[in-house]
């Protein structure tokens, strides 16, 4: 891009300048609805993929002010929020019921597991499972040179599988319900489906589609990136009205910073908040290392879940030190919980790698 064209860029963002735009990869809600209509499914049902955080956010508020009309909110619980991340969801519960505002409020999760990102990566370490979902930073082994070197990232499928995707399947349950039809039911020829979601227009990249791979009946919309609003923007709006602005991720999320790379969600933040759960983030850190190691897994590359592609023991050796010896107890019986809970569930089919 030239200077010039940058200037521009940075003084009047416009999404339709956009490739993605231009290429029919982000659509409009208007053009959405039209999409549904020409189909015959000219009932249509508007949900909101609540996160918790600072986007999603923004757009309840407009929804709880009458600006944007909701059928259904619905949270994805991943089963690695830091409980700061459910406190605000139970806090916009609260102010919803205080509006006045009736719109289902459902909480979901992962349809096979039911406890999240934890479930999986337990999943990944104790059984011969080999899909892995989170965007670990990657750096890989020259065999001949014995050379570490910088990899990229794994696919950031997390968000899609264990948010978007139970959102999806929520919503149509719950239609199906409210039209007396179980849900293996075909859906009804007239209805489609605009589900909302949260990414903003400095988060364009991560628009892949405005239609559902899952269900033809279902279009994504991104009404953020279509005012052209940033997440400081939606940042600046909940502050101004005094509500809560903690980032939502998962305790464990690769895109935590520190330092020079602060972009509101932070390790800082959950070492401080809850140091259980940054213990728990390094013993997963540690563990997906180990089972690399073994050869036993298709991912070839060394993972880690920091950016500098150093163990997180080391990045914050003193902060472990301190909360490894205050926790040691509670952190080997959510270890051993975990691990009865995988042998129970899923090692009927699946081999355990640490027998």
């Amino acid at each position: 891009m030239q200077p010039e064209q940058l200037m521009l860029f940075e003084i009047a963002p416009d999404f339709r300048d956009h490739k993605k735009y231009r290429d029919g990869i982000f659509k409009t809600k208007a053009q959405l609805k039209e999409e549904l209509r020409q189909l015959g499914r000219d009932r249509i049902y508007h949900v909101l993929s609540f996160g918790g955080g600072t986007q999603s956010a923004h757009l309840l508020e407009q929804h709880l002010q009458g600006l944007i009309h909701y059928d259904y909110i619905i949270f994805s619980d991943t089963g690695a929020e830091p409980q700061f991340i459910h406190e605000q969801v139970t806090w916009w519960q609260h102010r919803q019921r205080a509006c006045g505002n009736t719109t289902p409020f459902l909480i979901t999760h992962h349809s096979s597991m039911e406890r999240g990102l934890e479930e999986m990566l337990m999943r990944y370490i104790h059984t011969d499972y080999q899909r892995f979902q989170m965007p670990v930073y990657c750096s890989t082994l020259d065999p001949v040179t014995g050379e570490i070197k910088a990899a990229g990232m794994m696919p950031r499928q997390c968000t899609v599988d264990f948010k978007i995707i139970p959102v999806k399947q929520a919503a149509r349950r719950a239609v199906m319900e409210l039209n007396g039809l179980e849900y293996r039911q075909q859906m009804p020829e007239n209805i489609g489906f605009i589900i909302d979601i949260g990414f903003s227009y400095d988060e364009i990249r991560r628009i892949n589609t405005s239609q559902s791979p899952q269900f033809k009946y279902m279009r994504l919309a991104y009404p953020l990136a279509e005012e052209n609003l940033s997440t400081a923007d939606s940042i600046r709006f909940l502050e101004d009205n005094g509500f809560p602005t903690r980032r939502s991720r998962c305790y464990l999320c690769p895109f935590n910073c520190d330092g020079a790379r602060d972009i509101g969600m932070d390790w800082d933040e959950i070492i401080e908040a809850e140091p259980l759960s940054f213990l728990k983030a390094c013993w997963f850190d540690t563990e997906l290392r180990r089972v690399q190691r073994s050869g036993s897994k298709i991912m070839r590359s060394i993972p880690y879940l920091h950016y500098s592609r150093r163990p997180l023991v080391e990045v914050f050796a003193a902060e472990y030190a301190r909360i490894s010896a205050a926790y040691r107890v509670e952190l080997a019986e959510w270890v051993s919980s975990w691990e009865a809970a995988i042998q129970e569930k899923w090692n009927q089919d699946e081999l355990l790698i640490r027998a």
